[in-house]
């Protein structure tokens, strides 16, 4: 098979810590020839294009698509320009796997989904934690009622932000679309969605003020067959994991572990499982397959499983319909936000915070 070729739009950090390695083995094996790399920084795509023999650098995505035919385009540009350059990707007939955030908004979502429909392309999301085995063995559990009918859940994950980011766009509503939410909460809601289905937002609260963008979240949640809660930090270490409770067993998976998690039945005792769910890694329809350990690992098998939508008709694991439902729960979480509470504040300055939200000064 002719290796794909490739265009990468944003050459930043996600791109050098996360996906850099994933692509090079790519190349190296055929999978892709990375033949255009687009940054508004040229310097920033040129110490990439060192690497790969066919690469040309471009600071507008309009000039490489001109330029030569392009089989899939990787998008990882500032949220805010995901839309335009997915849909201008799509339009010149190439299919695209885009990070996350799939856009910041939920009328942009439904324009690459109906743009996907109409082109026949493929549009995948980078939603990695999807292959997270843990993850993916206690939905198959929840899903065979081995926790019972009815379930609750606490999801919390939170440390210090240390993103070594290459420009101030995270931290702008306008360019990011939010915060933690739409950071960290777009991989937390999607694994909540993987797990229980389609969600109901029946609050939330955030510490975001006028100009700014939240570094905490609270968010109550309620599904099908489960409820609880989703707390998410930017700048306080939290006791990360998913705890879930059924009146049948109880489990937790931790966020750092994800090839184990803990059981336990009625009057039982805590048990540590494995998880060994695994995944294609390679273009044979029934080649090699493989478990990961950990989120770099998932972040390679995301990119085959976008390589295999396009070359054996497979879906991804997160295209942009199932991704444009996460995109809508952000957004009405925004709309339902109140202010969080801060207990160390008095009750003066509670006061002060409250009215300087950012929904009460909008």
């Amino acid at each position: 098979m002719k290796p794909i070729a490739l265009c990468i739009v944003g050459c930043g950090a996600v791109v050098a810590d996360l996906h850099m390695p994933v692509v090079e083995s790519l190349q190296r094996k055929g999978a892709v020839n990375v033949v255009a790399l687009v940054d508004n920084q040229k310097d920033r795509a040129g110490r990439f294009a060192r690497k790969f023999r066919d690469a040309k650098v471009y600071d507008k995505l309009d000039e490489a698509i001109q330029s030569k035919p392009i089989g899939l385009t990787f998008v990882a540009s500032p949220p805010g320009l995901h839309a335009e350059h997915v849909l201008a990707a799509l339009n010149a007939g190439s299919h695209v796997l885009v990070e996350k955030p799939m856009v910041t908004n939920s009328i942009d979502a439904q324009r690459l989904v109906d743009a996907s429909r109409k082109k026949g392309l493929v549009t995948a999301v980078g939603l990695p934690r999807r292959y997270y085995p843990h993850v993916a063995e206690v939905a198959e559990r929840i899903a065979n009622g081995d926790f019972g009918p009815r379930l609750t859940f606490r999801y919390r994950e939170g440390g210090s932000f240390g993103w070594p980011v290459a420009s101030d766009a995270v931290f702008r509503r306008e360019k990011a679309g939010g915060g933690v939410l739409m950071d960290k909460g777009v991989h937390a809601l999607d694994v909540l969605e993987q797990l229980f289905g389609a969600v109901k937002i029946k609050g939330c609260r955030d510490d975001s003020q006028s100009g700014g963008v939240e570094c905490n979240a609270l968010l109550d949640l309620e599904y099908v067959r489960a409820e609880g809660q989703l707390q998410l930090s930017w700048d306080q270490p939290l006791n990360n994991g998913i705890w879930v409770s059924g009146e049948k067993a109880d489990a937790y998976l931790a966020l750092e572990t994800i090839h184990t998690y803990r059981w336990r039945e009625p009057k039982g005792t805590w048990k540590v499982l494995p998880a060994q769910k695994d995944w294609p890694n390679s273009l044979t329809p029934n080649g090699p397959r493989k478990s990961p350990s950990d989120y770099y690992q998932c972040i390679g098998l995301q990119w085959w499983g976008a390589l295999r939508a396009i070359a054996l008709g497979e879906p991804p694991a997160v295209d942009a319909e199932r991704a444009s439902q996460v995109i809508r729960a952000i957004e009405s979480s925004y709309r339902q936000s109140q202010s969080l509470v801060l207990p160390w504040l008095s009750r003066p300055e509670q006061v002060t915070s409250q009215k300087l939200h950012w929904r009460a000064a909008a």
